[in-house]
């Protein structure tokens, strides 16, 4: 299921730019499958806060990379330390580790009708903590027909 096609309405750029100041990350991206099929490919399509455009260029499938991870299993994945959390040659799996210097993250699902059609990553730089509040972030009323699982 192709997320930018369930609501056309909604402005992906101007909500994720909003949550990634109001939440405190210097970070933000939104990744979605390429096509309509939960088999395609999986690519970053908005970020705010990034550094350069390398995101674009990342394509992931289910079970790989941050993105793929969060997409296989529906929950949650936080990263509070990367360099103590994912070793040197681990860190190639993580692309967007990579292109966007993070230090810390959280990648949350993106649930519509009962399946994770995307997910929304939140990352600090140079070593800043996520804030005190990752753990209650919440999409109602953020992300409209989306929300974080059952």
């Amino acid at each position: 299921m192709n997320a930018l096609l369930l609501n056309k309405s909604i402005n992906y750029q101007s909500v994720l730019d909003s949550i990634r100041v109001e939440e405190g990350f210097d970070f933000a991206s939104l990744a979605f499958y390429e096509h309509e099929s939960n088999i395609s490919r999986i690519k970053w399509c908005y970020a705010s806060g990034n550094l350069n455009n390398r995101y674009q260029l990342i394509v992931l499938r289910k079970g790989k990379g941050l993105a793929g991870n969060v997409m296989k299993t529906g929950k949650r994945m936080v990263i509070e330390n990367v360099e103590r959390t994912l070793p040197t040659h681990e860190k190639h799996k993580y692309p967007i580790v990579l292109c966007e210097l993070l230090t810390a993250m959280i990648a949350i699902p993106l649930w519509y009708e009962n399946q994770v059609c995307g997910v929304l990553l939140l990352g600090q730089r140079n070593h800043k903590p996520l804030p005190k509040t990752y753990k209650t972030i919440s999409l109602k009323s953020k992300l409209c027909v989306f929300n974080e699982g059952d």
